[in-house]
């Protein structure tokens, strides 16, 4: 068992203490810890006397999926890693969470990524234990939600998508498959990555036997995500879908998310949600017709 293990960091420092407590719990599991600073330059220096014993590198670009395909490059000059995570810097992993997926992973030849269940903050309530791509409009579902833990027993099980927030990949897929579209900036990759290893005739899997807990924290506690966000959520299903499927299907998850976007307006004007659920509201529908005219 070889795993490296890919974070990403972009001004984070009010996470910093708890990242470094969740890394300290798995660091033991892995072979190589590689750090993206995608954020300011100066952060570089930081991270490295934080976490002396990982490689950190500097990303060039806050495109994450590019500062992704920057770390995979980088393992990939070590033939000894057969195994590559993705954690986000705000994961805390079960004991042994690393070893139950690697054991998961290669007890099948056709599984290609796999994940942990993925457990609300501080709960034993599921948030997802692997995910469903809707066939009609790309939607993101998340399967098992709300259920407590117990009622799931020990199982594995094959999926059609994972949450990006913390899987585990065999070496030879990204050398196989290639890496993460870097057209997609942030957001939607698991669709992507979902119906790229579907239609190379691999699997997905989704595991009980480890666990995770996404202890998400939004800086200075703002409750919206950021019109980024937003505009990336609208933007990347509509690439995806013209990216494999027709131009009948492209239609369909283009006036999805547009009108989603526009719900969500809707939902703020009426309920007094406030400018910043408005404005998530318009970006979620410009981002869809930006999709429209991705190459």
């Amino acid at each position: 068992m070889t795993i490296a293990t890919i974070t990403l960091f972009c001004r984070e420092w009010f996470r910093a203490d708890a990242w470094k407590q969740y890394y300290d719990g798995y660091k033991g599991e892995i072979y190589l810890h590689v750090i993206v600073n995608n954020g300011d330059p100066e952060d570089t220096e930081k991270l490295r006397k934080m976490f002396p014993d990982s490689l950190v590198l500097r990303s060039p670009t806050s495109n994450m999926m590019a500062s992704y395909n920057l770390a995979l490059r980088e393992i990939l000059r070590y033939p000894e890693v057969d195994a590559i995570a993705q954690i986000v810097n705000d994961i805390r992993l079960s004991p042994r969470a690393l070893g139950e997926l690697y054991g998961f992973l290669f007890s099948e030849p056709d599984l290609a990524m796999v994940s942990p269940v993925l457990l609300k903050k501080d709960s034993d309530i599921v948030d997802c234990l692997g995910c469903t791509i809707d066939p009609k409009n790309l939607n993101f579902v998340h399967n098992e939600v709300d259920r407590p833990l117990r009622e799931l027993g020990m199982q594995n099980r094959f999926v059609t998508a994972l949450p990006a927030g913390i899987v585990l990949a065999k070496r030879n897929m990204y050398e196989q498959f290639g890496f993460q579209d870097e057209a997609l900036m942030m957001y939607a990759d698991e669709i992507d990555m979902g119906i790229r290893i579907a239609r190379l005739g691999f699997r997905l899997g989704a595991t009980t036997s480890a666990q995770a807990w996404h202890q998400h924290v939004n800086p200075g506690g703002r409750k919206v995500r950021s019109l980024n966000a937003a505009y990336y959520m609208g933007r990347n299903p509509v690439y995806i879908a013209r990216k494999y499927y027709s131009n009948w299907r492209a239609a369909v998850v283009f006036f999805y998310r547009v009108y989603r976007g526009l719900d969500e307006v809707r939902s703020a004007l009426m309920h007094g949600k406030g400018k910043d659920c408005r404005r998530f509201g318009w970006y979620l529908a410009k981002g869809a017709f930006a999709g429209l005219r991705m190459r």
